[in-house]
């Protein structure tokens, strides 16, 4: 009988340290001064897994595919949110690997819309980041430095209607191919719009939703925070009419969209 009761205990320091080991691989971490959380596991292997960031019944959900360390947004203001890394085990169900609690306490809620986050991937090396730099140089006004990226990104990226017919849930745009390729879909519109915004210091949001000039099917576009106040930018729909040789607005009404989602 003690044979058996050593064994017993042995098994079970083997489970504890296993679980403990496992958990010690998870990075959950709140970047409070900057309204963000940073996630880092070190083996994803083939599970589903996925970032919760709730507040007040809100509640946005991200997959995590891979062991960089990524970036997410605390774009719903100041307040309590509950953070949580889940799993999946099977079907629908999953289970709660950890969890933190968050306080945002921003001077400055804008300043959440200009970092690099899962959805607006970038880095100061990054080509298109380089050409923001290279469009904004000199420019004091930041409506001036809209301008110059709205232009450049209306005059070369083509939208991908191929692309749109087959892309995948899932999906996260690549602000580089983007660039190189000089096509995407609204996604990737959005996303290298925000990327080279955010990078000369303008916020910029990546929104998701439903517009007029979209016919109501679900988009994506860009709000820029200029003079004080939050304007719509799409360059998906003015791109068409730039290349086409005709004349559009930069600034859209928020009569003609209706967002479900921002980051």
């Amino acid at each position: 009988m003690k044979k058996i009761i050593s064994i017993l205990m042995v098994l079970m320091i083997l489970v504890g340290s296993s679980i403990q080991s496992y958990a010690s691989t998870q990075a959950l971490q709140a970047d409070t001064d900057n309204g963000l959380v940073r996630v880092q596991l070190d083996d994803v292997d083939g599970a589903k897994m996925l970032l919760l960031v709730e507040k007040d019944g809100v509640r946005y959900s991200y997959p995590i595919t891979d062991t960089d360390i990524n970036q997410f947004p605390l774009q719903l203001g100041n307040g309590n949110y509950l953070v949580r890394i889940m799993q999946n085990t099977t079907g629908n169900s999953y289970k709660e690997l950890s969890r933190i609690d968050v306080t945002l306490e921003l001077e400055n809620n804008n300043n959440v819309f200009l970092a690099s986050i899962q959805d607006i991937e970038f880095d100061d090396t990054s080509l298109p980041i380089v050409k923001a730099k290279a469009l904004t140089k000199g420019l004091k006004n930041d409506i001036d430095k809209v301008k110059a990226i709205y232009n450049y990104v209306n005059q070369n990226i083509k939208y991908d209607y191929t692309k749109a017919k087959n892309v995948k849930s899932g999906y996260f745009p690549d602000i580089e191919s983007t660039y190189i390729t000089n096509t995407g879909i609204c996604y990737d519109y959005a996303s290298i719009v925000a990327a080279m915004l955010r990078s000369v210091g303008i916020p910029t949001k990546l929104i998701k939703g439903y517009s007029i000039p979209t016919k109501d099917i679900y988009h994506a576009w860009n709000e820029v925070y200029v003079d004080d106040e939050w304007k719509i930018i799409d360059t998906t729909v003015d791109s068409a009419y730039v290349q086409a040789n005709l004349s559009t607005k930069m600034f859209k009404s928020f009569t003609d969209y209706k967002a479900s989602k921002m980051y």
